[in-house]
C-alpha cells in the first residue's frame, strides 16, 4: 500500500457486502477522491445552513429588528445542542472509516447501531432540559422582552420535532464514514426546499394560510427537520444504504462499543461546550451593543457561514479519507490527503474572500433589512475577508485529526482560541476601545488565525499517525 500500487475499494452491493461510494485509496486517485467526497459535503452543509438562513432572510423582510434577534438568539442555542451531537456524529465516522478502510463492515454497522441509540438519547434529554430553559437562556443574552419571548417561542416549536431532528446529525455522519457524501446532500436538499417552501408559505400567509411571522418560520424549519431525520433513518435501515440496520440492531446495547464511542466523543463534545460558552459570552457583548449591531451581526454570519462550505467539505473528505488510510495502514497516504485537502482549501476560500472585500455590502443587502442594519452588516462581511484563509487550514487540519481519533488537540485549539483570544479581545476591540461591531469582527479574524497556528505546528509532530481507535 506504501507505494501506492495496492487498492482498497468500499465493497459492492454484491455478495452481500453492503452498497456505498466506492473509493479507490491509492495517490494516483487522491484528487478524485478529495472532490467525490467534498463536493456533496460542501452542498449538504450549503443546504443545511440555508435552513435557519432561509428564516433569518425571510424574517428580515419583516422590517422588525425584535424578531430578527429572536431568530438570531433561539437560532445560536439550537445550534449549541447540534454541535454536541456532533460529537457523536465525529466518534461514529471516524469508527466507521477505520473499520472501512479495514473491510471490518461487520463492526462499521454496530458503530451505526449504537451511534444511533446515543443520539436518541442524547435528543430527548436536551429537549428536557432546553423546553422548560428556554425563556432564561435567551433572557441572559440581554434582549428585549419581545425578543425573548418571540425567540423562546422559535425554539420550543422547533423542539418538538427534535427527537429525530438532532440524531439527523448521527444518521449522516455515519453515511460519510464509508466515503458516502452524496446521500446526506440528497436529504438536506429535501429538507431545504420544504423549509424555504413551508416558511414564505407560513410567514407572509399563502391562500388560505395566515401570515404567522416568526411562528411560521419555527413551524415550516421543525417539519423540515423531522422530514430530514426520517429520511436518513429510512436510509440506513434500507438496502439504500451501505448497512441495512433493523430495529433489533438498534434497541441491543453494547456497553464496551457505547463506552469507547462516548470516549472518542468526550473531547469533541468538550470543545463544543467551550466553543459555544464562549460564544454565549461572545453573543452576550454583542448583544450590548444593541439591537441593530446584534441584527447586522446575524446578517453578516449568515452571509459568512456561506464560506464555511467548502472548507467543511473538504474537512470531511479528509476526515473521510486519513480515517480509511490509517485503517488500512498507509499513515503517508493519509498524511498526502490531508496537505491535498488544505492546498484545495486555502485556493477555494482565499477567492471566497476576495469577493467578501469587493462585494460585502451588495451580499448583506440581500437580506432586506434597515439601511442601519445594512451599512453595519457590510462592513462586517468585508472585515471577515481577512478570516477565510486561516479557517481554510483550521477546519481541515481540525478534521483530519478527528479521522485519525485525535480528538484532543482540535480541543485544546479550540480552548485556547476561546478563552485567550476570541472573548477577551473582542471585548477590548468592541467596548473597550469603543470600536463596536468593527472591533467584534477584527478580533475573530485573530482567533481564527491563532487557532490555525496552533493547529498546524500540532500536525507537523506527526503524533496522529500513531493513535489507534
Amino acid at each position: 500500500m506504501k507505494d501506492g500500487s495496492s487498492e482498497l475499494t468500499a465493497p459492492s452491493s454484491s455478495g452481500g457486502q453492503p452498497a456505498a461510494s466506492e473509493l479507490v485509496l491509492t495517490r494516483e486517485n487522491l484528487s478524485r477522491n478529495i472532490v467525490k467526497l467534498a463536493l456533496p459535503a460542501v452542498a449538504e452543509n450549503l443546504l443545511v445552513s440555508m435552513v435557519f438562513l432561509s428564516d433569518t432572510l425571510l424574517i428580515g423582510w419583516l422590517k422588525d429588528p425584535a424578531a430578527l434577534a429572536a431568530v438570531s438568539l433561539g437560532g445560536m442555542f439550537l445550534n449549541v445542542a447540534n454541535q454536541l451531537f456532533s460529537a457523536v456524529s465525529v466518534a461514529a465516522t471516524t469508527l466507521v472509516a477505520h473499520a472501512w478502510g479495514a473491510k471490518d463492515y461487520a463492526r462499521a454497522r454496530r458503530v451505526a447501531a449504537q451511534a444511533i441509540v446515543l443520539g436518541v438519547l442524547f435528543a430527548a434529554a436536551a429537549i428536557a432540559i432546553m423546553w422548560p430553559l428556554s425563556e432564561t437562556i435567551i433572557a441572559l443574552m440581554g434582549a428585549s422582552a419581545r425578543a425573548v419571548a418571540l425567540g423562546a417561542t422559535y425554539m420550543r416549536i422547533i423542539l418538538i420535532t427534535s427527537l429525530l431532528g438532532f440524531p439527523m446529525v448521527v444518521l449522516t455522519g455515519i453515511m460519510r464514514g464509508s466515503g458516502d457524501t452524496r446521500t446526506p446532500m440528497s436529504i438536506t436538499l429535501i429538507m431545504n426546499v420544504w423549509n424555504v417552501l413551508a416558511a414564505a408559505a407560513l410567514i407572509f400567509g399563502f391562500g388560505p394560510i395566515p401570515a404567522l411571522g416568526l411562528p411560521g418560520a419555527a413551524i415550516a424549519t421543525a417539519s423540515a427537520r423531522l422530514l430530514g431525520g426520517i429520511l436518513a433513518l429510512y436510509v440506513v435501515m434500507s438496502d439504500r444504504g451501505f448497512v441495512k440496520l433493523g430495529w433489533k440492531d438498534i434497541l441491543h446495547w453494547d456497553q464496551p462499543l457505547i463506552s469507547h464511542m462516548l470516549n472518542l466523543s468526550l473531547p469533541t463534545a468538550g470543545e463544543t461546550i467551550v466553543m459555544r460558552l464562549g460564544y454565549v459570552l461572545f453573543m452576550r457583548i454583542v448583544s450590548g451593543l444593541g439591537e441593530v449591531p446584534l441584527a447586522a451581526h446575524q446578517i453578516a454570519v449568515n452571509v459568512e457561514s456561506l464560506s464555511f462550505m467548502p472548507g467543511f467539505g473538504l474537512s470531511v473528505a479528509s476526515t473521510t479519507l486519513v480515517g480509511q488510510s490509517l485503517g488500512a495502514h498507509d499513515p503517508e497516504l493519509a498524511e498526502e490527503s490531508l496537505r491535498a485537502s488544505v492546498r484545495v482549501s486555502l485556493w477555494v476560500m482565499g477567492t471566497v474572500g476576495v469577493i467578501f472585500a469587493l462585494f460585502g455590502p451588495a451580499l448583506a443587502a440581500l437580506f432586506g433589512s434597515t439601511p442601519e442594519v445594512l451599512a453595519l452588516a457590510g462592513t462586517a462581511v468585508r472585515i471577515g475577508a481577512l478570516e477565510q484563509l486561516p479557517i481554510a487550514v483550521q477546519m481541515v487540519i481540525a478534521g483530519s485529526l478527528r479521522g485519525a481519533g485525535d480528538m484532543k488537540t482540535p480541543m485544546y485549539a479550540t480552548l485556547l482560541g476561546t478563552l485567550v483570544f476570541r472573548v477577551p479581545i473582542v471585548y477590548l476591540f468592541a467596548v473597550v476601545f469603543g470600536w463596536g461591531l468593527n472591533g467584534v469582527w477584527y478580533a475573530t479574524a485573530v482567533d481564527w488565525t491563532a487557532r490555525a497556528a496552533l493547529l498546524y505546528v500540532l500536525f507537523r509532530r506527526g503524533a496522529w499517525k500513531r493513535i489507534r481507535v
